[in-house]
């Protein structure tokens, strides 16, 4: 398989997984838990900064043009869900993952500190984003002036145990994916 076709397959399966994660889902108010968020973090690690920003574009532009792909489904409307702001920070998301863990590091990766350190702030860009999309949101659209930390209660905190997991195992996952990746790219 050419590098162009093998990019564009791992590009179209991460977008395939993110959707798929998106369907994983608890509601929780005006924000849902999901697993879309841990495909956010391997795609960064796995795909680089770039391909891995490209598929999150490419599942948000999915997304806008109707495929119902998000947790709340799809359309052009969906710039007005409270939780569009963290569909927006998804690109911004895996490029820091991609920039960090693999920053000075060989192709297959850096070690496991480096790469939770990435995941980390892979997970703090989503909430940079996100949570201030939700505070914006909920007072323009829905009429709703929240303070900051009934915005954090609704927005962050309670994700935060759970987000922590899916840091450790995107984590656990890395190396033996890497591998995967790999010896596609060499067959």
């Amino acid at each position: 398989m050419g590098s162009r076709t093998r990019d564009m397959a791992l590009v179209s399966l991460t977008v395939a997984l993110t959707t798929a994660g998106a369907f994983l889902r608890i509601p929780a108010g005006p924000v849902p838990i999901s697993l879309q968020t841990l495909f956010v973090l391997i795609s960064g690690a796995i795909l680089g900064p770039w391909l891995g920003a490209l598929a999150m574009v490419a599942y948000i532009l999915l997304g806008l043009i109707g495929l119902p792909v998000f947790t709340g489904g799809g359309g052009p409307g969906y710039v007005l869900s409270p939780t569009f702001g963290f569909l927006l920070s998804f690109p911004l998301a895996a490029m820091t993952v991609g920039l960090l863990a693999r920053a000075g590091s060989s192709p297959a990766g850096g070690s496991r500190s480096r790469d939770v350190a990435a995941l980390v702030a892979g997970t703090a860009v989503i909430y940079l984003v996100g949570v201030p999309w939700l505070g914006l949101n909920l007072k323009i659209v829905q009429g709703k002036d929240l303070g900051l930390r009934a915005l954090l209660m609704i927005g962050m905190i309670p994700f935060l145990p759970g987000d922590a997991l899916k840091v450790l195992l995107a984590s656990l996952l890395l190396r033996p994916l890497r591998r995967a990746v790999s010896r596609q790219g060499r067959g």
